[in-house]
């Protein structure tokens, strides 16, 4: 969290890039859950066998496309976060933002 914690706004765009670099590597949406894994629409498999249609269930529904949409999203609100020790209001919407960018790269922050 050191790296967030210092500057918030990098935070984010370092999640934001982490998202897109990774949702490059895999195949575009959509994605569709089968029994026990997801495929993408010309059959090809995302996971296969995952063994809990639940599982499979979540991973499609949490597509490449999610992960653009939500890096978009972090990238546009660190446009407007405050710089290094700037203040966040608790609830805040770039509060929330960089909760979702913190718990994306595995960093503790309380919203």
């Amino acid at each position: 969290m050191s790296r967030t914690t210092e500057n918030p706004a990098e935070g984010m765009r370092r999640a934001a890039k982490l998202m897109r670099d990774r949702a490059a590597l895999v195949p575009p949406p959509p994605w569709y859950p089968a029994v026990h894994d997801v495929t993408t629409h010309d059959g090809l498999d995302v996971i296969a066998s995952s063994g809990l249609t639940v599982r499979a269930q979540y991973v499609a529904s949490m597509h490449p496309g999610v992960a653009l949409a939500v890096a978009g999203w972090l990238e546009n609100e660190a446009v407007n976060a405050p710089g290094r020790g700037g203040v966040y209001l608790r609830g805040g919407r770039t509060a929330y933002a960089l909760a979702v960018a913190c718990a994306y790269l595995g960093e503790a922050y309380d919203v």
